[in-house]
């Protein structure tokens, strides 16, 4: 909708360890430690790079679970691309400029995208 910002610092999330992984039928919640969120509500990647529109019937994602983001980045196009300590990466795309794609909620800020 709003977009990832320019310049986007993927450091804040970076050295967050993966905490919790949630599901409903229209969003996914990855909630790290230190308060750190990111709500899903359009496509993301993991594992076979094979892209999953929210809602999903199943996912790999708990794997994750107990693991830290070692790097993060966003590009032009809004994807987030969060790599964990274990060498696995999840995308997060912004598919849509009419709705919320995904939301990174940290240290009292909200960014929309």
């Amino acid at each position: 909708m709003y977009g990832l910002p320019k310049g986007f610092d993927g450091s804040v999330l970076v050295g967050r360890t993966l905490e919790m992984v949630c599901f409903n039928e229209n969003q996914v919640y990855l909630h790290f430690d230190g308060r750190t969120t990111i709500t899903i509500e359009s496509a993301f990647s993991y594992k076979n790079e094979q892209i999953v529109h929210v809602p999903v019937a199943e996912s790999h994602l708990m794997e994750l679970l107990g693991l830290s983001v070692s790097a993060a980045k966003g590009d032009d196009k809004g994807t987030l691309s969060l790599f964990f300590d274990n060498g696995q990466t999840v995308r997060v795309y912004d598919t849509t400029k009419q709705y919320e794609s995904y939301t990174i909620s940290y240290g009292g800020k909200v960014i929309i995208v």
